[in-house]
């Protein structure tokens, strides 16, 4: 089941596209993810718990929970809810007990000299590397989706409060206000910062992006995290089942 029709947003349908789950053809859309295709087609069982195989479905839908980790192309903890389904794309559910593991013989290693490090592309991230590049500062901007714009993308509502606060724009069109602002600022989208390794007067951030199997050695004078936010997921009895 797909939305065909949508009251504020336009969209039409990309080209088709096939990949692979656990050996069975699934066929989607370019610009469709991963987890989206797989509803679609009737898949509702994601993952299963580590440690007591329990079903779980799609849920949080932005890459902050561990529910839709798969292996794709080989390398483990995907979150194919975020991730773009690509042709001939191999995913594998990671239904065991044990820890995934992988090997990356082929990875490559990149090293990034920035003046500023921003992790995270929402509104506060995007404003911060807007702000710091008409400093005059070289500006790298990181984050784990393949869109710009974090939290803004997905609210289709009309912001409410002052003018000055953009009452009355949509979020979808504050993300668009300033992704225009970005010119000249370096974007490594699809990429996770996971470890901080800094010494005395430098800041060094260890990132990857598994979709193209990079990685990156960040070397940057400051660091700005924005991280953005994230609904409240209530817990309660059956809160993970598919569905």
């Amino acid at each position: 089941m797909r939305i065909k029709e949508h009251p504020i947003l336009q969209f039409e349908r990309e080209r088709k596209i096939t990949f692979f789950y656990n050996g069975k053809k699934i066929e989607a859309y370019e610009g469709e993810t991963i987890a989206a295709a797989l509803h679609a087609a009737g898949v509702k069982t994601l993952s299963k718990s580590l440690k007591y195989l329990r079903p779980r479905g799609f849920f949080c839908g932005i890459g902050k929970c561990s529910s839709c980790l798969m292996r794709v192309n080989g390398i483990p903890d995907v979150r194919t809810c975020i991730t773009l389904a690509e042709d001939g794309m191999v995913v594998e559910s990671q239904e065991r007990k044990e820890l995934p593991s992988a090997d990356f013989p082929n990875c490559m290693v990149e090293k990034k000299e920035v003046d500023i490090l921003v992790v995270g592309a929402g509104p506060a991230g995007m404003s911060a590397a807007i702000e710091a590049s008409k400093a005059g500062a070289k500006v790298l901007l990181v984050d784990e989706n393949p869109r710009l714009g974090g939290q803004l993308i997905k609210q289709t509502h009309k912001f409410f409060g002052s003018k000055g606060e953009k009452a009355g724009v949509r979020g979808i069109k504050i993300a668009e206000e300033l992704q225009r602002e970005l010119d000249g600022i370096e974007i490594l989208l699809n990429t996770t910062v996971f470890g901080y390794y800094g010494e005395k007067d430098t800041h060094m951030l260890g990132a990857a992006n598994k979709v193209e199997n990079i990685l990156y050695e960040i070397y940057a004078k400051k660091v700005v995290f924005a991280c953005g936010a994230q609904e409240n997921m209530l817990a309660f009895p059956g809160n993970d089942l598919p569905g």
